[in-house]
C-alpha cells in the first residue's frame, strides 16, 4: 500500500514537471510586425474660406472629406473615409491633417504638405500614427492631383479633387 502510494505521489510530480516543461518550452504566439506598399485613388471635395491677407497673396482655411479606395491594403482594409483640415497659402504652400477611417472605427493619421493645391500638384505625406488595428501605424504616402477645381456659388468656394495614383508604404508594429 505504501509502495503504490509512493508510485502515485511519483507520477504527479513527474506528469506536472513534463506539463512545465511543456509550457516552458513552447513558443508564445506574438503579434509580428506588418509592412508593406499600397496604392489607389482618393476623391475628396469641400469647402474654402478666404482669409484676406495681402492684395498679392491668397490665403485659405479647407475641409475636405472623400473616399480612399485601394487596391492593396493597409492592414486588412482597402476602404476608408477621409476627413481633412487645412491651409493654403498662394506663396508658401499648403498643408493638411488628415485622418482615414474604415467600417470598424481604425483611423490611420495623416500630415501632407503641398505647393498651392492645384491640378497636375504633387502631394507628399506622412503616416504619424493610427487607431485600433493601426495602433502605432507609421509611413509615406504621395500623390498627384489629376484633377482639382474650385466653384464659387453663392459667396462659398467649393473645392473638389481626384487622384489617380495614390501610392505610399506602411508598417505596423
Amino acid at each position: 500500500m505504501v509502495n503504490c502510494q509512493f508510485v502515485r505521489v511519483w507520477s504527479l510530480l513527474i506528469t506536472s514537471l513534463i506539463v512545465v516543461l511543456l509550457t516552458v518550452s513552447l513558443p508564445t504566439v506574438s503579434s509580428a510586425a506588418t509592412s508593406g506598399e499600397f496604392n489607389g485613388t482618393w476623391v475628396a471635395n469641400g469647402s474654402r474660406v478666404e482669409f484676406p491677407f495681402s492684395a498679392d497673396r491668397e490665403i485659405y482655411a479647407f475641409e475636405l472629406s472623400g473616399h480612399v479606395s485601394l487596391k492593396t491594403k493597409i492592414g486588412d482594409k482597402k476602404n476608408y473615409w477621409s476627413d481633412c483640415v487645412g491651409f493654403s497659402d498662394s506663396v508658401d504652400g499648403a498643408v493638411a491633417r488628415c485622418v482615414w477611417k474604415d467600417l470598424n472605427g481604425s483611423k490611420v493619421y495623416i500630415s501632407l504638405k503641398s505647393k498651392p493645391p492645384r491640378e497636375g500638384g504633387q502631394v507628399v505625406g506622412t503616416i504619424v500614427g493610427g487607431s485600433g488595428q493601426l495602433e502605432g501605424l507609421s509611413g509615406n504616402l504621395f500623390f498627384t492631383w489629376s484633377s482639382f477645381s474650385v466653384q464659387e456659388e453663392s459667396g462659398k468656394s467649393m473645392i473638389m479633387g481626384q487622384t489617380l495614383d495614390l501610392n505610399g508604404n506602411y508598417q505596423i508594429p
